[in-house]
């Protein structure tokens, strides 16, 4: 009996003591799994984390502000004359567009003037305008007292002369007659400028004008000019906005030292990128056939 009982509390002892190993074995597993993956969490987050760290945060792009182009309208009076010819070279040097405003008679006043005339209607880079057909005989506030005869002087240079535009300048005044401008320099004037705009002209005065002397000499060197067409746009100083008409005398370019001047400011107003070159016809508001 006491051999027997010996015996079994032994064995409950074993089986006591081998399901503690195992418990604890079972133990020891699942908390060494339960740090890995505690392990694998952390780096995960520290991956996350060091990706966040080394992308740079988005950069807020300002527009660029577009600086609006101004235009510029390159216009000569009185040809075809002396000075046509080396105007007309530098304009094709420099391959830029003008506008020529015509006096009829000068078409006629010779061989070489027709021939000047010949040449400035194939050439592409040259719009032909009225400038009138006598250029008041030089008598301008005669002139301007008979409307019927300012309108007929204009007629016979358009028909004569063949052109194909309404554009018009009146002679020894500055005048404007458009759908958007009108102005008149001498008021003794307004009713002659009133009845071309009425026969269907439209009249382009300027808003600088490229100054001489009686000696056929410019007043402004180049670098003045370009001051002045800068100065006129910064202080709104032209008819229309950002629009600006320059006016200039063949006659004065028959000089090759003003030729010369010609063409170094035409080069200067080429650098400046704020500046376009256009033909007058382009200039807003003027009627077209």
């Amino acid at each position: 009996m006491d051999s027997s009982d010996g015996s079994s509390d032994d064995e409950s002892e074993e089986q006591t003591t081998l399901k503690f190993f195992r418990y604890s074995f079972l133990l020891v597993f699942f908390s060494s799994c339960s740090i890995d993956h505690s392990y694998d969490n952390s780096l995960t987050a520290k991956f996350i984390v060091h990706v966040k760290k080394n992308t740079p945060p988005a950069e807020t792009v300002k527009p660029v502000k577009v600086k609006k182009k101004k235009t510029i309208y390159l216009t000569f009076d009185d040809g075809p004359n002396k000075g046509t010819k080396n105007v007309l070279q530098v304009v094709n040097e420099e391959q830029v567009p003008v506008s020529m405003f015509i006096v009829g008679q000068h078409v006629y006043g010779s061989q070489e003037q027709q021939a000047i005339w010949d040449s400035l209607q194939k050439d592409s880079l040259v719009e032909l305008c009225n400038h009138s057909f006598t250029h008041a005989h030089n008598k301008y506030n005669k002139f301007y007292t008979n409307d019927s005869t300012v309108v007929t002087d204009f007629e016979r240079c358009k028909d004569s002369l063949s052109l194909d535009n309404n554009i018009v300048r009146t002679p020894g005044r500055n005048i404007w007659r458009t759908a958007t401008v009108t102005s008149t320099d001498i008021k003794k004037s307004t009713e002659a400028a009133d009845s071309l705009y009425k026969d269907g002209f439209t009249i382009v005065g300027w808003d600088v004008e490229w100054r001489f002397n009686d000696s056929l000499k410019l007043k402004q060197t180049t670098d003045e000019m370009i001051t002045e067409l800068d100065s006129a746009f910064i202080k709104n100083k032209t008819k229309t906005p950002d629009h600006l008409v320059l006016l200039a005398h063949d006659q004065v370019f028959a000089d090759s030292s003003e030729a010369s001047s010609l063409k170094t400011f035409i080069r200067l107003l080429k650098l400046k990128d704020e500046y376009n070159i256009e033909f007058v016809s382009r200039y807003p508001g003027l009627k077209q056939q």
